[in-house]
């Protein structure tokens, strides 16, 4: 699996290579969420992020690809703008499913021991205080079909919206980024979803960006079905109006923890270009 000690080791190279990287914020646990910029900051940009589930370590795998290849792009090619990749929102729930409790700095240990009592560390999706960091954004929180509202291993939607460092750090991020688009990486199921209630020209503009990458990606393409809510990609388009995806890498019959290898070339294949082609359509 992708570790959190892993990403912070091929960011750092990065920086010693001369690629700007930089910090979004700081984790629960006082871990930093590490950004890599490819492009000309002073252009318009994208978002692209992976990993705000802990055991979807799968798309920081993809990201760290994406990076590399976008750094040959922009060198070789006349490409404006920029692209901010995130490979890592949730890095204490990565610590937990590599490293266990024992890893934890500055959250009590027992308390943690208590919220993932019998559970399989390796198969959640929270933070180190077992909140589920995509369904604590402010938009529709707390009205998703699947919320919890006790801390656990997955979909406990917090106290309160941005309850959570994580998701303050990224919504605040992303306001002073100001991006054209945003892009999260989970997994399973091949799907890309789009919608979070758009009206006219926002949903007709969204829905053709989606069917253009979709084109590649070849994914189902799913709507809006009012079930799911809270999440980063659903607080990008209610609160920024801005077009914001969300894509599932990943074969349903891969079962988690999912591992590296699993990740189809083709899946790799099909999602290595798009923060690319997402910047340069948008532009």
């Amino acid at each position: 699996m992708v570790t959190y000690l892993q990403i912070l080791h091929q960011v750092n190279f990065l920086k010693r290579q001369g690629v700007k990287v930089g910090v979004v914020g700081f984790s629960e646990d006082s871990r930093p969420i590490p950004f890599v910029f490819i492009g000309n900051p002073k252009a318009p940009s994208v978002i692209v992020t992976a990993g705000i589930h802990a055991r979807e370590h799968i798309g920081c795998h993809l990201m760290m690809r994406q990076i590399e290849y976008a750094i040959r792009e922009f060198q070789f090619n006349d490409i404006k703008g920029g692209i901010y990749f995130v490979p890592m929102l949730n890095p204490d729930g990565n610590v937990l499913i590599s490293r266990g409790i024992g890893a934890l700095q500055l959250l009590e240990k027992k308390t943690a021991r208590e919220i993932f009592a019998g559970q399989d560390l390796r198969l959640i999706k929270s933070n180190a205080r077992g909140v589920d960091l995509n369904v604590n954004f402010d938009a529709r929180w707390g009205t998703g079909a699947q919320n919890k509202f006790c801390a656990g291993s997955a979909n406990y939607i917090g106290e309160k919206p941005f309850s959570e460092s994580e998701t303050k750090a990224v919504a605040d991020f992303t306001k002073k980024i100001k991006p054209l688009s945003t892009v999260s990486y989970h997994c399973l199921g091949r799907e890309i979803y789009w919608e979070f209630g758009q009206k006219g020209r926002a949903k007709k503009r969204d829905k053709k960006i989606v069917e253009y990458l979709n084109e590649k990606l070849d994914y189902r393409v799913v709507d809006d079905d009012g079930t799911s809510a809270g999440g980063y990609k659903d607080w990008c388009v209610q609160e920024l109006k801005i077009p914001s995806f969300t894509i599932e890498l990943g074969l349903d019959e891969f079962k988690h923890p999912f591992n590296n290898y699993e990740l189809a070339k083709d899946d790799i294949d099909r999602n290595l270009d798009l923060p690319i082609r997402l910047l340069k359509y948008l532009l």
